[in-house]
């Protein structure tokens, strides 16, 4: 029936007010990346969820690669804000928190403020840093949009297809009882392949894994799931929603009324098991964690990122997470299990020329057993370029003697390309005949090991993997020590005991190495430290009892 022919009958039609569009607050962190974070902004800019219902906070931590005053020419934020604080868990903003009058971003969100921090918090202190601005500036009646519903943590190196924002929004929006949602993740560089769907949490050894134990509450679901789909990776087709026990930050929204209840993340970690523990806290608290399979966000794998500064993060916070959760019986035990585990690869590292690595394996124990939460310190080893940088340690010189290591199948041809990158190096100074001599050390099983010895190497020495062999093979550098050995994608499992430097390269960072000094008396020093860090570790596991939460948490 028309509306002419119901006014004929003296009826109203009823108007039917669509629900009101929820404000989403979205909080990204960044730090020296501004080209990444300037393709989230467009990324976010194009999203068919109303943009003028986003309220984006930037967090910079501390950029020297120009960030803020890129993004502010570029974007016109309506504020910048300083916090000046070194305490990544105690932000002080300097500047008025509200919006400049007359002033529009250029990308129409509800509103774009850049919050400037004076020292690098990490992603998990950039990531408070956003939450308590949110709830200075957004979370009251006054701010733009009223106060938010929902605030969206945004990794800076991701992308996002169009509808994501609303399909994390949907899954919220239908289900009151949803506390946190999380994307499915796809290969960056591989835009067809799921990298990463389910994640559980394995309440008796704090492990993590995309499949739930047997005695988990979601076990029998998720292998339908599995058996349905075909696996929790891969090119399958995902859809629908899964609960799960962690989502990844890179792209996760939660509900703002909860996060005020729950708190904000724990400030210890600086960077990885921050959201873990963050979603472990919701679901404790009583609020589902799912995972909506069809809000997908583009991300880089995190192994292609894995260094060990990063690894030792995740080995250090890891503690933290399991010390909230387990029983003081299994959390004694499983602490133990995981220190001598941590331990053992310290000390093979050690043993094997990887001295950096060693260190920080040894330090994720110590810091634990200490209380030493936030930044490591010291950091990695600077970056240098591979010809520049032997060159400032002496090492590119008329009989100076470098090693390279080949035990991986690959290795044969990045030792190759690290000759040549030295000899162009050598070639664009005009210094050719300063090339040093090469020694290659090569395992039995790497393919070639027996071949002939590539043009322009002295000399190669083989060896098994057995200890034996590898003893015997020292004989041979007794009187023949190289000034250097070389390490690719810290793999070395020969222990040369006399070298000057280390060098290592990592095949992500082409023409980059980093350089450590290699002397016996380093490694002598280290493995005292490491013999007493060993015996602290088992006292310590025995002496563990209930968390307790630190007085700045939440």
């Amino acid at each position: 029936m028309s509306i002419h022919a119901l006014s004929k009958l003296n009826v109203t039609p009823v108007r039917v007010e669509a629900p009101p569009v929820p404000c989403v607050a979205v909080v990204i962190v960044t730090w020296n990346r501004k080209r990444f974070v300037s393709s989230v902004l467009e990324a976010l800019s194009k999203q068919t969820f109303p943009v003028g219902q986003l309220h984006v906070v930037v967090v910079d931590n501390c950029s020297t690669d120009e960030t803020l005053e890129h993004l502010a020419e570029r974007y016109r934020p309506e504020a910048i804000v300083e916090n000046p604080t070194k305490l990544a868990h105690a932000p002080q903003f300097a500047a008025p928190v509200s919006q400049t009058p007359g002033l529009e971003n250029t990308l129409r969100f509800g509103s774009l403020t850049i919050v400037h921090n004076h020292a690098n918090h990490g992603g998990c202190g950039g990531f408070n840093t956003g939450f308590a601005y949110v709830s200075l500036a957004l979370d009251r009646p006054d701010s733009p949009g009223g106060a938010p519903d929902y605030v969206w943590l945004v990794d800076d190196d991701i992308d996002l297809p169009t509808d994501t924002c609303a399909q994390l929004v949907r899954a919220a929006e239908e289900d009151q009882t949803i506390g946190l949602v999380g994307s499915r993740t796809m290969d960056l560089g591989d835009r067809g392949n799921t990298i990463e769907t389910t994640i559980y949490f394995d309440a008796k050894t704090g492990r993590m894994s995309d499949e739930p134990t047997p005695e988990h509450r979601l076990h029998e679901s998720h292998q339908r799931w599995v058996k349905q789909v075909g696996g929790t990776r891969g090119r399958n087709e995902y859809h629908g929603l899964r609960d799960v026990d962690v989502v990844s930050a890179c792209s996760l929204l939660a509900r703002w009324s909860l996060v005020r209840e729950v708190g904000f993340w724990d400030y210890r970690y600086f960077i990885y098991c921050d959201d873990a523990d963050w979603c472990l806290r919701f679901a404790r608290a009583g609020h589902r964690v799912v995972l909506n399979l069809d809000a997908v966000v583009f991300h880089t794998p995190w192994h292609h990122k894995l260094t060990p500064s990063r690894a030792y993060y995740a080995q250090r916070n890891i503690f933290w997470v399991i010390q909230k959760i387990l029983p003081v019986e299994h959390l004694r035990r499983s602490t133990l299990t995981w220190m001598r585990s941590v331990l053992r690869h310290s000390l093979v590292a050690g043993l094997n020329r990887r001295i950096f690595q060693a260190e920080i394996q040894r330090r994720s124990c110590d810091d634990v057993m200490t209380g030493r939460w936030g930044k490591l310190d010291p950091a990695e080893p600077a970056l240098e370029e591979i010809g520049a940088g032997l060159d400032t340690n002496g090492l590119l010189r008329a009989g100076a003697t470098i090693a390279l290591t080949l035990n991986r199948g690959d290795s044969a041809v990045a030792a190759a390309d690290f000759r040549e990158r030295v000899r162009a190096y050598l070639k664009s100074v005009s210094r050719e005949g300063d090339e040093p001599r090469w020694v290659e050390i090569v395992r039995n099983d790497v393919p070639g090991a027996e071949s002939e010895r590539p043009t322009g190497v002295a000399r190669r020495v083989v060896y098994a993997g057995r200890f034996l062999s590898r003893m015997k093979r020292q004989k041979s550098f007794v009187f023949d020590r190289p000034d250097a050995l070389v390490v690719f994608d810290q793999g070395n499992d020969f222990p040369l005991l006399r070298a000057r430097f280390n060098v290592h390269v990592d095949h992500r960072q082409a023409g980059k190495c980093q350089i450590e000094r290699g002397e016996t008396g380093r490694v002598v020093k280290f493995l005292a430290r490491w013999v007493w860090t060993a015996a602290r570790a088992v006292v310590y596991s025995r002496r563990l009892g209930p968390y307790v939460s630190p007085s700045m948490y939440g």
